[in-house]
Protein backbone atom coordinates (compact mmCIF):
# COMPACT_ATOMS: atom_id res chain seq x y z
CA UNK A 1 0.00 0.00 0.00
CA UNK A 2 2.69 2.60 1.04
CA UNK A 3 4.02 1.67 -2.38
CA UNK A 4 1.52 4.71 -3.94
CA UNK A 5 2.21 7.05 -1.29
CA UNK A 6 5.49 6.59 0.14
CA UNK A 7 6.43 8.50 3.91
CA UNK A 8 4.34 11.35 3.66
CA UNK A 9 1.05 9.95 4.42
CA UNK A 10 1.77 7.67 6.45
CA UNK A 11 3.41 10.41 8.67
CA UNK A 12 0.32 13.18 7.92
CA UNK A 13 -1.69 10.46 9.16
CA UNK A 14 0.16 9.78 12.13
CA UNK A 15 0.60 13.26 13.18
CA UNK A 16 -2.99 13.94 13.06
CA UNK A 17 -3.69 11.25 15.70
CA UNK A 18 -0.86 12.81 17.84
CA UNK A 19 -1.78 16.16 17.97
CA UNK A 20 -4.77 15.40 20.45
CA UNK A 21 -1.96 14.31 22.89
CA UNK A 22 -1.41 11.07 21.30
CA UNK A 23 -0.75 7.59 23.14
CA UNK A 24 1.71 6.52 25.64
CA UNK A 25 2.75 3.30 24.34
CA UNK A 26 5.48 0.48 24.24
CA UNK A 27 8.40 1.51 22.32
CA UNK A 28 8.24 0.60 19.06
CA UNK A 29 9.11 -2.87 18.08
CA UNK A 30 11.41 -3.76 15.01
CA UNK A 31 9.41 -6.49 13.24
CA UNK A 32 12.10 -6.60 9.81
CA UNK A 33 14.12 -9.21 11.78
CA UNK A 34 13.79 -13.59 10.26
CA UNK A 35 11.75 -14.67 12.81
CA UNK A 36 9.16 -12.22 12.57
CA UNK A 37 9.73 -11.69 8.23
CA UNK A 38 5.87 -11.89 6.82
CA UNK A 39 4.01 -11.67 10.38
CA UNK A 40 0.88 -9.69 10.82
CA UNK A 41 2.84 -7.83 13.11
CA UNK A 42 5.31 -6.77 10.36
CA UNK A 43 2.66 -6.23 7.58
CA UNK A 44 1.01 -3.79 10.02
CA UNK A 45 4.02 -1.94 11.33
CA UNK A 46 5.20 -1.26 7.30
CA UNK A 47 1.82 0.31 7.19
CA UNK A 48 1.61 2.53 10.11
CA UNK A 49 -0.59 6.00 9.13
CA UNK A 50 -3.25 3.96 6.75
CA UNK A 51 -6.88 4.08 7.37
CA UNK A 52 -7.88 0.33 8.03
CA UNK A 53 -10.46 -2.04 8.72
CA UNK A 54 -9.84 -4.69 11.28
CA UNK A 55 -12.40 -7.14 11.41
CA UNK A 56 -12.24 -9.42 14.79
CA UNK A 57 -13.22 -13.07 15.77
CA UNK A 58 -15.20 -13.21 19.21
CA UNK A 59 -15.61 -16.64 20.69
CA UNK A 60 -16.27 -19.38 18.05
CA UNK A 61 -18.93 -17.18 15.56
CA UNK A 62 -19.62 -13.34 16.18
CA UNK A 63 -16.70 -10.83 14.41
CA UNK A 64 -16.73 -7.52 15.67
CA UNK A 65 -15.25 -4.65 13.66
CA UNK A 66 -13.50 -1.77 14.36
CA UNK A 67 -12.23 0.83 12.06
CA UNK A 68 -9.45 4.03 12.21
CA UNK A 69 -6.01 5.16 11.39
CA UNK A 70 -3.27 2.42 12.22
CA UNK A 71 -1.56 4.08 14.95
CA UNK A 72 0.62 1.47 16.37
CA UNK A 73 1.74 -2.25 16.64
CA UNK A 74 2.70 -4.31 18.90
CA UNK A 75 4.16 -8.58 19.54
CA UNK A 76 0.22 -9.16 21.14
CA UNK A 77 -1.82 -5.37 20.25
CA UNK A 78 -2.62 -3.07 17.41
CA UNK A 79 -3.89 0.37 18.43
CA UNK A 80 -6.45 1.99 16.14
CA UNK A 81 -7.11 5.96 16.44
CA UNK A 82 -10.53 7.02 15.32
CA UNK A 83 -10.77 10.06 13.89
CA UNK A 84 -14.64 10.79 14.85
CA UNK A 85 -14.20 10.28 18.29
CA UNK A 86 -10.42 11.28 18.48
CA UNK A 87 -10.10 8.28 20.73
CA UNK A 88 -7.50 5.16 20.42
CA UNK A 89 -8.97 2.07 20.47
CA UNK A 90 -6.00 -1.32 21.97
CA UNK A 91 -6.97 -4.51 20.11
CA UNK A 92 -5.78 -8.15 20.83
CA UNK A 93 -3.97 -8.80 17.62
CA UNK A 94 -4.27 -12.48 17.86
CA UNK A 95 -8.16 -12.17 17.25
CA UNK A 96 -7.82 -10.17 14.31
CA UNK A 97 -8.43 -11.83 11.22
CA UNK A 98 -9.21 -10.05 8.30
CA UNK A 99 -7.65 -6.11 7.65
CA UNK A 100 -9.04 -3.78 4.64
CA UNK A 101 -6.31 -1.19 3.39
CA UNK A 102 -8.15 1.66 2.36
CA UNK A 103 -6.03 4.58 0.29
CA UNK A 104 -4.64 8.06 1.52
CA UNK A 105 -8.37 9.97 1.87
CA UNK A 106 -10.23 7.54 1.46
CA UNK A 107 -13.14 5.95 4.01
CA UNK A 108 -15.64 2.73 3.72
CA UNK A 109 -18.74 4.05 2.59
CA UNK A 110 -17.62 6.88 0.96
CA UNK A 111 -16.98 5.93 -2.81
CA UNK A 112 -15.07 8.65 -5.05
CA UNK A 113 -14.12 10.89 -1.90
CA UNK A 114 -10.42 12.24 -1.14
CA UNK A 115 -7.74 11.58 -3.41
CA UNK A 116 -7.74 10.01 -6.94
CA UNK A 117 -5.58 7.63 -7.98
CA UNK A 118 -4.45 7.44 -11.35
CA UNK A 119 -5.28 4.53 -13.45
CA UNK A 120 -5.68 3.18 -17.06
CA UNK A 121 -7.13 0.52 -19.26
CA UNK A 122 -5.19 -2.65 -19.48
CA UNK A 123 -6.80 -4.61 -22.43
CA UNK A 124 -8.08 -8.24 -20.76
CA UNK A 125 -7.61 -6.92 -17.57
CA UNK A 126 -9.82 -3.96 -16.78
CA UNK A 127 -8.84 -0.53 -15.27
CA UNK A 128 -6.00 -0.50 -12.88
CA UNK A 129 -3.64 1.83 -10.70
CA UNK A 130 -1.45 4.24 -13.01
CA UNK A 131 2.28 5.13 -11.98
CA UNK A 132 5.57 4.33 -10.96
CA UNK A 133 4.56 1.42 -9.15
CA UNK A 134 0.59 0.18 -10.72
CA UNK A 135 -0.16 -2.51 -13.20
CA UNK A 136 -0.21 -0.15 -15.76
CA UNK A 137 3.46 1.16 -15.68
CA UNK A 138 4.06 2.29 -19.12
CA UNK A 139 4.22 -1.20 -20.22
CA UNK A 140 2.27 -3.66 -22.40
CA UNK A 141 -0.26 -7.01 -21.69
CA UNK A 142 0.50 -9.84 -24.31
CA UNK A 143 -0.59 -13.21 -23.87
CA UNK A 144 2.43 -15.67 -22.93
CA UNK A 145 2.11 -19.59 -24.82
CA UNK A 146 0.00 -20.48 -21.88
CA UNK A 147 -2.84 -18.15 -22.24
CA UNK A 148 -2.04 -16.03 -19.30
CA UNK A 149 -1.60 -12.29 -19.84
CA UNK A 150 1.98 -10.94 -18.88
CA UNK A 151 2.67 -7.05 -18.62
CA UNK A 152 5.66 -5.97 -19.75
CA UNK A 153 7.50 -2.73 -19.20
CA UNK A 154 8.03 -0.26 -21.18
Amino acid sequence: MNQFYPGAVCDMALNRANEGGGLVTPPEENFNTDAMRGSMQQMLSDNLGLYVVCEFLVGTQAMSRKEGILYAVGRSYVTLYEEASQNFVVCDIFSLKFVTFYLPGRRPGQPGNGVNVPTVTVPGVGTVPAGEYGLGTGGSVSMNSTGSRTLGRG
